[in-house]
């Protein structure tokens, strides 16, 4: 059993993860008809539970969530419903918590992109392109290198960040308690 304060929080989060996982991979959409039920819920349970302390920690995790994926959603490499997932589960779970999915998403992400480019015989040359990338912007150079804006993506290209947001969220469940 978790050794987490928040419990009660812990039953819609697992089952908002999981909805969307299924939407996700089934649909490659998380649907706002999904996520505003859960963020309603989790707005109020945190008035229920915790009051005015519990409405700032839900809100500061929402803004902890929505500011992390912004910029790759700025970018047109993510979608929308993978940043609003990521900030309803900041609600019910607040910033730290927030954080360390994110982390492991971007770890479960970053590794599943590593075997779809492994299998396209792609990965050296994204390697490549990422790390001259790195190296001319550190010189304020012109990159030699863009990438690709989702919507212009092949559908093979595509992986569903809803996925790693799900190995994310069981990563921060496993390793909640290192961090105490």
């Amino acid at each position: 059993m978790l050794q987490n304060p928040l419990v009660p929080f812990d039953v819609p989060v697992i089952a908002l993860t999981a909805i969307c996982l299924y939407t996700d991979l089934r649909r490659q959409k998380i649907y706002n008809k999904v996520l505003l039920p859960f963020a309603l819920a989790g707005i109020g349970l945190q008035l229920y539970s915790h009051g005015a302390s519990g409405l700032l920690e839900g809100s500061a995790g929402f803004l902890t969530g929505l500011l992390l994926l912004l910029i790759p959603f700025v970018r047109h490499q993510m979608g929308a419903g993978d940043v609003k997932l990521l900030a309803v589960i900041g609600i019910f779970k607040g910033p730290q918590f927030t954080l360390m999915v994110f982390l492991g998403a971007a770890l479960a992400g970053g590794m599943a992109a590593g075997v779809l480019l492994g299998r396209q015989g792609r990965l050296l040359s994204a390697l490549r392109a990422i790390g001259f990338n790195i190296l001319f912007r550190l010189f304020r150079l012109p990159a030699p290198y863009s990438f690709t804006p989702l919507e212009k993506a092949a559908p093979g290209d595509i992986l569903p960040f809803g996925a790693a947001l799900a190995a994310g969220v069981l990563a921060a469940y496993l390793f909640s308690d290192l961090l105490r």
